[in-house]
C-alpha cells in the first residue's frame, strides 16, 4: 500500500487520483481495496475543499428545468401567477413561496429542496 497521508498540493492530488483509478476493481478485503477506499475519501475531501460547487439557486433550477423540457419562461405564468412574478422569480428578485414550490414540483418536476433553500437545514 502506498504512503497515504492528507493531500496538500495539486501534484499530490493528481498522483492520488491516478492511483485511485489504478485500484478500481480491487477485490474487497485486499490491501488494494483498502487503499482504494482511503484514496477515494482523500480525493473527494481535497476536491470539495479546493473546488466547491455551490447548490443551484431556485432561479437556476427553474431555468435548467425549463430548458430540459424545452419550455419558454412563459410556461411559468399559469404556474406562478403572472408574467411579472415569473420574471422576478427567474431573475432571483422574488423568493419562491411554498405554494409556488409545490406547483413547480407538480407541474415541472423540480425538487422542492432546490426551490426552497431555507429548508436546506432540514434536508435529509
Amino acid at each position: 500500500m502506498a504512503d497515504i497521508r492528507p493531500l496538500e498540493t495539486e501534484e499530490e492530488f493528481d498522483r492520488a487520483a491516478q492511483r485511485l483509478w489504478e485500484t478500481v476493481g480491487a477485490e474487497p478485503g485486499t490491501p488494494e481495496y483498502a487503499e482504494h477506499q482511503i484514496l477515494a475519501d482523500l480525493v473527494a475531501a481535497y476536491d470539495d475543499l479546493h473546488y466547491p460547487i455551490d447548490d443551484p439557486t431556485p432561479a437556476a433550477s427553474i431555468r435548467v428545468q425549463l430548458e430540459d423540457l424545452e419550455l419558454t419562461p412563459d410556461a411559468l405564468i399559469p404556474i406562478i401567477g403572472s408574467r411579472e412574478l415569473a420574471a422576478a422569480v427567474l431573475a432571483g428578485q422574488q423568493e419562491v413561496t411554498p405554494a409556488m414550490a409545490q406547483a413547480l414540483q407538480e407541474r415541472l418536476d423540480i425538487d422542492l429542496w432546490d426551490l426552497l433553500p431555507a429548508a436546506e437545514s432540514v434536508r435529509p
